[in-house]
């Protein structure tokens, strides 16, 4: 799965970089002349509750104009529109839907993330690719350790949904909040930076690093309120082993709009009209 020609994978990219912008984003979180101080968890606990209500009371997102920048290294940058769709269930799953437009707005490519399954769609190629919808399959289909249960993460700028509330080193200074944790995978370490103001926490970076190397940095900006929730309409996205920078522009948003479910819907492509690709992250046994 990780041999797609590199238009497909710009596609691909395009309608993933939502997906990938939360697993390794952030700051340095380094900054030699800052004196920071220690801060108890309880003067903390009350940012993670606001950090908590802004996505509680999100039951829908909608973007009717996100662009995504693509810029890798020794190649010009590549430019994608984008739409999003994000509802989630009476059950409280999550849905989500982002398409990628060509230059007459028609849609040439589709992720949908429908609880227990993960759809991508490349219409002009009429193929579809479909798998259990699980923290795996993105690394099998890009070759890169893209985390799925990381998309909250990136909607609602918000990398403590995860619930890894353990083991916090938290510092201040002024309205500054330093937040630092271990990561997923073992010797990764996050940094989390939040700018309080108004007694709203807003986070500003993101950090993983796997010892001194930064695997990928990214800053959260552009906050602006919509229907009464403070959230960021843009991210910067950098991760310095593959030389790849990403910026994300999410305008036009609505929030708690009226979104039908078949938007969700995987059946339309998968008809006979389409090449079906099963992707599974099963490890293939070593051989003897």
């Amino acid at each position: 799965m990780r041999n797609h020609q590199n238009s497909e994978i710009l596609i691909l990219l395009g309608f993933l970089i939502v997906c990938a912008c939360t697993f390794y984003l952030g700051c340095s979180g380094k900054n030699t002349n800052v004196n920071w101080s220690p801060m108890e968890m309880s003067d903390f606990e009350p940012h993670l509750v606001t950090l908590q209500a802004r996505y509680n009371l999100t039951e829908t997102l909608k973007s009717t104009r996100m662009m995504v920048t693509i810029q890798e290294a020794d190649r010009s940058p590549e430019e994608l529109r984008e739409l999003l769709w994000y509802k989630k269930t009476a059950d409280r799953g999550e849905q989500l839907r982002i398409n990628v437009l060509g230059a007459f707005n028609d849609t040439k490519g589709l992720a949908i993330a429908n609880r227990e399954k993960f759809l991508l769609t490349l219409l002009d190629e009429q193929k579809t690719y479909i798998g259990e919808l699980n923290d795996g399959i993105l690394r099998e289909i890009f070759g890169v350790d893209l985390r799925v249960s990381d998309v909250l993460s990136a909607i609602f700028a918000n990398p403590f949904l995860d619930g890894r509330n353990a083991s916090l080193k938290i510092e201040k200074y002024g309205q500054i909040i330093r937040v630092t944790r271990p990561g997923v995978e073992p010797e990764h370490i996050e940094t989390i930076l939040l700018k309080v103001q108004e007694d709203e926490p807003r986070v500003t970076e993101w950090q993983i690093k796997n010892k001194d190397v930064i695997l990928q940095r990214a800053i959260f900006a552009d906050y602006s309120e919509v229907d009464g929730i403070l959230r960021a309409n843009k991210v910067e996205i950098v991760r310095p082993l593959e030389k790849t920078r990403v910026v994300v522009k999410i305008e036009q948003v609505q929030m708690n709009v009226d979104i039908k479910d078949s938007k969700f819907d995987l059946e339309p492509f998968l008809s006979d009209d389409f090449e079906i690709i099963t992707i599974s992250n099963d490890e293939p046994d070593e051989p003897e």
